[in-house]
């Protein structure tokens, strides 16, 4: 067995879906700030956070609050997650 299925396997369900949202967050995060041309530094002053903020939010280091999110999304003009049944 490969040390990252072991860590799968030893990971509780709920925790697995926890991880999948936060890299799915990450990811959009890097893929608009690529996408605008901006490094981190403009992105956070665009959307209201500090740099640590983003940096947390892209390294899993925080699980924000959906008004972060609606606020990211808004100053960005930019669709962080899109939702679908199998989320929930």
């Amino acid at each position: 067995m490969h040390i990252v299925d072991e860590i799968i396997s030893e990971t509780k369900p709920q925790e697995r879906t926890l991880y999948s949202w936060q890299f799915a967050l990450s990811l959009r995060l890097m893929q608009i700030m690529e996408e605008q041309q901006l490094t981190q530094c403009e992105f956070s002053s665009r959307v209201g956070v500090t740099e640590q903020e983003l940096d947390d939010l892209i390294h899993y280091r925080t699980d924000p609050p959906m008004s972060l999110l609606a606020r990211i999304a808004a100053h960005s003009n930019s669709e962080l997650l899109t939702w679908v049944n199998t989320d929930v």
